[in-house]
């Protein structure tokens, strides 16, 4: 019997414990994010706003407000911020950014980039991507 008590107060800690580093990893993950689209602080000069598709991901949704941007790519909810003419995004998951991306309006019907695994975008693990607008 206090073997099985002893289990459960152990098993009771270690869940509390790895559910505050979970908590604390999600906020880092959280604030690699802001912090890594904060780093482009130039005012909008570009509308990103639309309806795109792109074969590797699907159909994108991207509202604008001034220089924020919202929306959705694939299952993921999309946030960022316009600087100038280039578009840097998070893609979040369940609170839990897996992507970053850097887009640039090259006309009015397509956007092109490159998109990399985590925060903040890696160059180096980058892969292309262009999006196609579907409707304005």
């Amino acid at each position: 019997m206090i073997t099985s008590r002893l289990f459960l107060v152990s098993a009771a800690a270690l869940l509390l414990l790895s559910g505050c580093s979970l908590q604390e990893k999600y906020a880092r993950n959280e604030a690699a994010g802001a912090a890594w689209l904060k780093e482009s602080p130039a005012p909008a000069r570009a509308n990103f706003e639309g309806i795109y598709y792109t074969p590797d991901w699907g159909t994108v949704t991207i509202n604008q407000e001034d220089g924020n941007l919202t929306g959705s790519l694939a299952h993921y909810q999309l946030r960022g911020v316009v600087s100038g003419k280039t578009a840097r995004l998070l893609l979040t998951d369940d609170y839990w950014t897996d992507y970053t991306m850097i887009l640039t309006r090259k006309s009015s019907e397509k956007l092109s980039g490159a998109y990399s695994e985590g925060v903040p975008f890696s160059k180096d693990s980058s892969k292309p991507i262009v999006l196609h607008r579907i409707t304005q």
